[in-house]
This record gives structure tokens, sequence and C-alpha cells, in this order.
């Protein structure tokens, strides 16, 4: 009896670990996920009205919107997968005014400052200096991976 006490206490206890780590790991991947209908909410939800257009590709190889701000424009790359998103993520130079993938490179000269954020399956693209979108970008996705710092 003794023997079967422990067992079972061994079993609640691996059972009480297994569930807290499952918890911690869907609690961690759902802060890595983000779509364009969640982005798009989210900028409403920080008053933003704006237009979105879809536009042809550029320099990275996926689907490609443009969300317009007045005056302002954020491009929107969409991927199938996190993985897509760190792939090319990877291929954008610290400063973002290069894309290379192993047998091309790609260099921009844009018009004013490159910010570059990813989350979920999406990298999104901001050139400018509006310190409020920049702030708004920076709460939605955190830090940007490439651009001008």
């Amino acid at each position: 009896m003794e023997k079967l006490s422990k067992c079972a206490i061994i079993f609640i206890l691996s059972s009480v670990i297994f569930t807290m780590f499952i918890t911690y790991s869907n609690k961690q991947n759902s802060k890595n996920t983000l779509d364009m209908d969640q982005f798009v909410n989210l900028m409403k939800a920080k008053s933003y009205k704006f237009e979105l257009k879809d536009v042809e590709k550029d320099f990275l190889p996926t689907t490609r919107k443009r969300m317009i701000i007045d005056k302002e424009a954020i491009n929107i790359y969409l991927y199938n997968s996190n993985k897509e998103v760190e792939n090319d993520a990877k291929r954008i130079d610290d400063g973002g005014c290069e894309y290379s993938d192993g047998t091309k490179s790609i260099n921009v000269s844009w018009t004013s400052y490159p910010h570059f954020y990813k989350k979920g399956s999406i990298i999104v693209q901001y050139v400018g200096k509006n310190e409020k979108v920049i702030s708004d970008l920076k709460d939605i996705f955190g830090e940007q991976f490439a651009g001008y710092k």
C-alpha cells in the first residue's frame, strides 16, 4: 500500500508539472502569434484610420499589403508561418537596406529611416520618423529587428 501511495504521488506531481509546462508553452506561443487581421485590429484599437491596399511584391518574396495612414505607409508582408518570417528576417541586414538570400542581393535606398518588425506570420516595414507610429509598432511587435535605431 505504501508503494502505491508513492507511485500515486509521483504520478500526480508529474501530471501537475506536465500541465504547467503545456500551459506555459501555449502562453509563450500566443505571444509570438500575429496575423494580418489581428494587426489591423490592433492599429484600429490605437485609433488609426487607414486604407489597406494590395501592392506588388518587392524585395521580400511574398504577398505585400500597404496600410496608408494619412501620408504615412506601412508595408505588411504576409507569410504562411512564423518559420518563413524568421527565414526572411535573417536575410535583411541590420540596417534594413540590404536583402540577401545567398544567391542574390538587393540594396535599397529608402526615402527616410527604415524600421522592420516581425511577429507571428507577418513582417512590417515602416519608412519614416513619426515617433507615434514607431512607438505603436514597438508596442505591438516589440523591438525592431532591422533598420534605423
